[in-house]
């Protein structure tokens, strides 16, 4: 069985077709599928499409560190016990995609400041450790900021999603119990593969990040689910194994992060 462990179905761009979608999955044996939130409002359709999608979907919720909804003007205190509402009801898997960003942020969202986000993370990781959840981590170009905050607690589990800290901070973050997620860019860039030969398989889960990251041939058309078929097919031949030893090392690893059994 295939799990996507990362991907917005709670995103507007599937409205139209979101039960093709699933379907689509299906035929390709992705059995599960992890919804992520980035803000409150996809917090909450994450939950209310695990309800719709029972066994199929299940949320995660979280504040993404750049401002993901800019006309949200509810501080991050607000914001955090709005989540810890969410956390209670039944079936939350894990809190984000929460963590640092230092880059750019893209047209449609906003800058936060770097003291609110180091705010808002550590506040996070609190509520991890409170619902003993697994965290979902998003770090670009603030690794090393994103390690230093984490290493103030102890007994934090998750995954790093779209692992991008290179071959360098490899075992720092296995050594800390944590996943590395691979997404589609898997199949297009040579430098991530020379990374992920050197990550062991029982530390790696699958993403999409659907609707972003499609694999080759679907580079910068819609992601999909279904895609995360080819980011195993790929690891799989980087690793030389085959892909159905792979298939099940993966969904082991998964399990025992999300407990989806």
């Amino acid at each position: 069985m295939l799990i996507d462990t990362h991907c917005h179905l709670n995103f507007s761009c599937y409205q139209a077709d979101l039960e093709k979608v699933i379907d689509r999955a299906k035929k390709d044996d992705v059995r599960k599928i992890i919804c992520v939130g980035s803000n409150i409002k996809d917090s909450r359709t994450a939950f209310e499409l695990a309800k719709k999608f029972p066994g199929v979907i299940y949320p995660a919720v979280g504040i993404h560190p750049q401002k993901t909804d800019p006309k949200n003007t509810d501080s991050i205190e607000e914001q955090i016990n709005q989540l810890k509402i969410l956390c209670r009801k039944p079936g939350i898997v894990g809190i984000g995609e929460c963590g640092l960003d230092f880059s750019d942020p893209p047209q449609n969202e906003e800058k936060r400041n770097t003291v609110d986000q180091m705010k808002l993370f550590q506040m996070q990781i609190e509520m991890a450790k409170e619902f003993s959840l697994p965290l979902v981590i998003h770090s670009r170009k603030a690794f090393f900021d994103t390690i230093d905050v984490m290493h103030k607690y102890s007994g934090l589990k998750g995954v790093f999603h779209c692992y991008s800290g290179g071959k360098s901070w490899i075992k720092e973050v296995a050594q800390m119990g944590f996943f590395f997620g691979v997404d589609g860019n898997i199949t297009y860039d040579a430098g991530l593969m020379n990374v992920y030969r050197e990550i062991p398989i029982e530390r790696i889960i699958l993403e999409t990040d659907s609707p972003f990251l499609a694999p080759l041939p679907y580079r910068r058309k819609r992601n999909e689910p279904k895609n995360v078929r080819m980011v195993a097919q790929k690891i799989a031949e980087i690793k030389n194994i085959p892909l159905k030893n792979l298939i099940s090392q993966v969904e082991k690893n998964t399990n025992e992060l999300f407990s989806l059994c």
